[in-house]
């Protein structure tokens, strides 16, 4: 007798441990499962105390409230199983337990009174529990270690509850026969409980560390997304100017250089002003599907002004990139005849003037863009004096300085006649 007692007190105070550990854990509304395994534990607490005071003080129906808090003890626990895989509420199961559990320990009480009678009908009770816990932990998807530690930790509780059944109904049928097996019932509990309170533990580390993991992937992705809207052109779906200060490194790294391509769509002041912004879209729409035609899958398209493209080939020849954008004419007139299309294109003639030239180490990309302007410049200049039309600059001034640094590739001269 002084060896079970002293079982039950070791179980007690264990139980009593594991509450404040698992209440502590899940505070401020932390981990679910833990915080319903710590009420679970604080009320096997409360159900090991009343049966410690009821060795003290013999009163009718001691067993009243052990069996009744070990119902509650019961039914956290199983919460806490379910939240392994469902959001499920703690409170509502509880305040049915609350009313229900009373009707249910009275009546246990009443028929089986106190002895090994009563043991056995609850520890088949706490087997019956113990089979659901184990049940839904394995039902559960959650993977990892914790889980299956959990899992095996409640099959085995299960196995020993009915081990307890056993014993217990053959001491009953046998007058109160004693077996030394039961004197160390509560060291038995109280090791499995440890163990199991463990395995939520390491489980609640793993599902934390999946819910973070997680969240930072869509944290990356969202800011992934995010940054690409940023970069993208809505109306062409090219790249803008933005993207190309994050391909700069890249492009750095390029041991074969490459070729920059630098085009203008002709005439599109003259289509806004006749014609209004709408057409005027389609026309830069119209050049950039045909752009599209020409790239390979690692170049960049990137809309560079308002009716300038910037096309970024690494790896190609200048001589390759030249003879590739001759024809850029014919894919513009296939996108223009396409019914693909037929929506977005601009429906009459649309030309666009292209400047070519290489980059690479030793020609710096800055350096290669300035270079594609100047020479298509010169060829949107020589066009219109084919055709005998004046380029005029900005009031009249001074001829076109070469301008310096990205920020200024753009041309300052005025574009009303081109």
């Amino acid at each position: 007798m002084a060896l079970s007692s002293l079982g039950l007190f070791v179980q007690t105070v264990g139980a009593g441990l594991l509450a404040l550990i698992f209440l502590y854990l899940s505070r401020s509304g932390g981990n679910r499962v833990l915080n319903a395994a710590g009420y679970g534990w604080l009320f096997l607490f409360l159900a090991l105390s009343s049966l410690l005071l009821s060795y003290e003080i013999a009163i009718p129906f001691a067993n009243l409230p052990y069996e009744y808090f070990k119902l509650l003890y019961f039914v956290s626990i199983i919460v806490a199983a379910d939240r392994m895989e469902h959001e499920s509420s703690l409170g509502r199961p509880l305040r049915t337990t609350a009313l229900v559990g009373l009707v249910v320990s009275f009546g246990i009480v009443a028929l089986t009174r106190t002895g090994s009678l009563f043991f056995a009908v609850h520890m088949a009770v706490a087997g019956i529990a113990w089979f659901i816990i184990t049940v839904l932990i394995f039902r559960s998807r959650a993977g990892g270690l914790g889980k299956t530690f959990s899992g095996i930790l409640a099959a085995i509780t299960t196995l020993l509850q009915m081990t307890y059944v056993v014993f217990f109904a053959v001491s009953a049928s046998n007058n109160e026969q004693v077996f030394p097996f039961l004197s160390y019932t509560g060291f038995y509990d109280l090791f499995l409980q440890m163990l199991f309170g463990i395995g939520l533990i390491i489980w609640a580390m793993e599902d934390t560390e999946r819910r973070l993991t997680t969240v930072h992937a869509r944290a990356v992705d969202d800011t992934q997304r995010s940054k690409r809207r940023a970069q993208i052109d809505p109306l062409t779906e090219a790249y803008n100017r933005f993207f190309l200060d994050d391909l700069r490194p890249t492009l750095a790294r390029e041991p074969a250089g490459g070729s920059i391509v630098l085009i203008d769509v002709d005439g599109l002041k003259t289509i806004n002003d006749k014609e209004g912004h709408e057409e005027g879209d389609k026309a830069i729409w119209t050049v950039a599907a045909a752009v599209k035609k020409l790239i390979r899958g690692d170049d960049y398209l990137i809309r560079w002004g308002g009716d300038e493209f910037l096309v970024v080939l690494p790896g190609m020849d200048q001589e390759v990139a030249k003879k590739r954008f001759y024809m850029l004419p014919s894919k513009i007139e296939e996108v223009r005849q396409s019914q693909r299309s037929a929506a977005r294109a601009y429906k009459k003639f649309v030309a666009a003037s292209v400047g070519v030239t290489p980059f690479s180490s030793r020609v710096p990309l800055d350096m290669a863009i300035e270079t594609a302007d100047r020479v298509m410049y010169e060829r949107k200049k020589a066009l219109k004096q084919m055709r005998g039309e004046p380029l005029q600059r900005g009031s009249g001034g001074p001829a076109r300085e070469t301008p310096t640094g990205t920020q200024q590739t753009r041309r300052t001269w005025d574009k009303t006649s081109s």
